[in-house]
């Protein structure tokens, strides 16, 4: 009996290791935009030059550093050039557009995580500063060029600082 609990311990205490060794290796060696709100955000991409008719992936992790559970309101944005074009996602659902008036729920356990990987020129994007809300094609509406590309997420609804942000990459857009 006491060897089979042995085994048995072994066995849990291999699982908690394993899972921690997945989570370090999804986390390990990005880049990250400063901790805010119990919560850490970094986008990484595939390619840094986006040709038109071709997906455009950014793979984005939120994790949550606050020691607790986290649980907020909010408005994930991709921005390009600190917002003169934006694109409203769903980052919990992955690959959907944020409707208007809807926002994103991120809720994570201690040590918790969100990653999603997103073909942005599916989303709809517009200009930072508009009454309209995004639904252009990333190709259609965004002339060719370099760009800074970021993960803005606004929190609403609570007394906190408003943005989580996350690092900055450099991207090609091309016809």
């Amino acid at each position: 009996m006491k060897g089979k609990i042995s085994f048995l311990l072994l066995l849990l205490l291999a699982f908690i290791l394993g899972c921690q060794t997945e989570r370090e290796s999804i986390t390990q060696g990005r880049s990250w935009g400063e901790p805010s709100n119990g919560l850490r955000c970094s986008i990484d991409v595939e390619k840094t030059r986006w040709s038109k008719g071709d997906p455009a992936l950014v793979s984005v992790i939120i994790e949550n550093v606050s020691g607790g559970k986290v649980n907020l309101k909010t408005i994930p944005t991709f921005t390009l050039d600190e917002m003169e074009f934006i694109c409203p996602v769903d980052i919990v659902r992955g690959e959907r557009a944020l409707p208007p008036n809807v926002r994103s729920i991120i809720s994570l356990d201690r040590d918790a995580l969100i990653n999603s990987r997103i073909d942005v020129s599916k989303l709809g994007w517009g200009m930072g500063v508009s009454s309209i809300w995004p639904d252009h094609n990333l190709y259609s509406i965004i002339p060719s060029g370099r760009y800074k590309l970021r993960m803005d997420i606004e929190v609403v609804d609570s007394g906190l600082p408003k943005w989580i942000r996350s690092n900055e990459i450099e991207v090609d857009i091309s016809e």
